[in-house]
């Protein structure tokens, strides 16, 4: 990763993420509410706001509300455009990255690299629409249960660790095609699956030590002052995009590894 310059490509996809974080948000709710799913739309929101350190979700939990209350939007307009090329520029940013960990170059058009781009951020938004449809439909199939004594209290736990279980799949979900599309190479789901899993349990132990480190450490508003917030979300999103580059060098190592083809210094 060092050798790759993740370190620097890891700024570039944090900015980029965090630029396209609120236009994504609006394209979500804009198309759930046209499929009419708000509701599922809005449990993603409070699911993504949920899984961040403390500080972090102080920081942008306003100014994503604020957007939201923006009202909808039609599907086809020219700020749903923009916000599909926003999103889609933080895809590209990542796609650089991928393929610098497998040694390989470019050569797509560079239209059909935004255009596959744009594709991805469609079918993240129905997959995570479809998703949150099932998580905002399971609790209310457990009051009813409840209501009728059909489900024991004793299962409870039981639930939490089911829907806790479902989120992590859901973010699994969503940095395998990632893996497997993006880089200019054709790779399978099971040759980039160990990649995205280790991603993912690592960026659930990190945000829980970062949540540790912010709560007892972190003072960044010694420092910053009132931009204490925002500085302390663009280290986060720039400690994501460091684990998001590290699974993908895993894969790529592994890859190798099965080929016996020695890693090529990056230039």
């Amino acid at each position: 990763m060092l050798d790759d310059g993740g370190t620097l490509l890891a700024g570039h996809i944090a900015f980029a993420g965090l630029f396209a974080l609120f236009p994504f948000l609006i394209f979500l709710t804009t198309l759930g509410g046209e499929l009419g799913q708000s509701a599922a739309a809005q449990e993603f929101v409070d699911i993504g706001l949920g899984a961040m350190p403390d500080q972090v979700r102080a920081a942008i939990e306003p100014a994503v509300r604020e957007v939201l209350r923006g009202g909808r939007q039609g599907l086809m307009t020219v700020s749903i455009i923009a916000s599909l090329w926003a999103v889609s520029s933080a895809f590209e940013a990542a796609r650089y990255a991928l393929n610098l960990a497998y040694d390989v170059t470019q050569t797509r058009a560079i239209w059909r690299q935004r255009l596959q781009s744009m594709l991805l951020v469609l079918i993240f938004a129905v997959f995570i629409i479809i998703a949150m449809v099932i998580m905002v439909a399971a609790p209310i199939a457990w009051a009813f249960a409840e209501l009728y004594e059909v489900a024991p209290i004793d299962w409870e736990p039981i639930y939490n660790a089911v829907r806790f279980g479902m989120s992590i799949i859901l973010m699994i979900a969503i940095v395998l095609p990632l893996y497997r599309w993006l880089p200019n190479r054709r790779l399978s789901t099971l040759e980039v699956l160990p990649g995205a899993v280790f991603a993912v349990i690592i960026w659930i132990a990190a945000a829980e030590l970062y949540s540790w480190y912010l709560l007892n450490l972190g003072r960044f508003t010694v420092t910053y002052g009132s931009l204490g917030g925002i500085v302390a979300t663009l280290l986060f999103f720039y400690i994501s995009a460091l684990i998001f580059i590290f699974g993908a060098e895993v894969n790529a190592a592994r890859q190798r590894q099965r080929d016996h083809v020695p890693e090529t210094p990056a230039p």
